[in-house]
């Protein structure tokens, strides 16, 4: 943007990719709106050039083509601008050159933008003339890779990815070593939990409810202090939409030199 921290000043001529957020072509005009990590976005413009109007023409009948979510690259001159519907306010890009690298369907399952809203305003939106799109969980699970493209669902897998670095980092600091441990084991890991079974070459193996029994043999393998994160299977029997049976297990085991307090001070 134009701000004083801005990478780029007006004047200056930028390439960028991103995907195609929104497009509004009329008449000799086209407003555009470049998306990138699903937060940030920024407005590109067209005009019609009067100098040169069989080329703004061509320019014109090919924006009409671009689908919103497509993927383009597109070379602008960062212009001061006010802007509302993006997230870089002070700026826009006029745009000098355009490419769809990868087309979108004109028909998606559902708009990111649908996905986006919370269910306070679509069921708001019901009595209106317009109401907002109910988009259930089972079209959402069906097309996860457009629905992760919301913002508050991407930000969600950032959140986890921060947690995991952050638990890493902490443990790594007071000397812990991560390990990985089986999943597909010959019995129950811990009884008190539902396993689930499957066929090993003839055998039955099972899926692990949990890495305790390996991180104790880490320990009495003079590892001292050792750590994982790894996904843990539990067959727990249920008929709501939110249960257990797969989750990312975050687990630690210390030896105890003289008291259990030492663990207090890691945890």
């Amino acid at each position: 943007g134009g701000s004083d921290d801005a990478k780029y000043g007006p004047g200056e001529t930028v390439w960028l990719r991103g995907r195609l957020n929104s497009i509004r072509v009329k008449g000799g005009s086209c407003f555009l709106v470049l998306r990138q990590n699903s937060f940030d976005t920024v407005q590109a413009c067209f005009f019609k050039d009067k100098e040169n109007p069989e080329l703004s023409a061509k320019m014109i009948k090919y924006l009409k083509t671009l689908t919103t979510e497509s993927m383009v690259d597109l070379q602008g001159t960062v212009a001061a601008a006010d802007v509302k519907s993006a997230s870089v306010q002070d700026a826009e890009l006029v745009i000098n050159r355009i490419h769809a690298v990868s087309k979108a369907d004109a028909m998606l399952p559902f708009l990111v933008e649908d996905a986006a809203r919370s269910e306070k305003e679509v069921e708001e939106s019901q009595d209106t003339d317009r109401p907002f799109p109910r988009l259930g969980q089972e079209l959402r699970l069906d097309h996860r890779w457009l629905d992760l493209r919301a913002p508050a669902n991407n930000a969600i897998m950032r959140v986890q990815s921060a947690i995991c670095q952050l638990f890493r980092e902490s443990l790594y600091s007071q000397g812990f070593v991560e390990i990985h441990t089986p999943k597909l084991i010959a019995g129950e890991s811990e009884s008190g939990a539902g396993v689930f079974t499957t066929d090993y070459f003839g055998t039955t193996a099972c899926l692990a409810q949990s890495p305790q029994l390996y991180k104790q043999m880490a320990i009495s393998s003079d590892l001292d202090r050792v750590f994982e994160i790894g996904p843990v299977f539990r067959a727990e029997n249920s008929n709501t939409r939110r249960h257990l049976c797969e989750f990312t297990g975050l687990d630690l085991e210390m030896a105890i030199n003289e008291h259990y307090m030492e663990t207090l001070e890691v945890v």
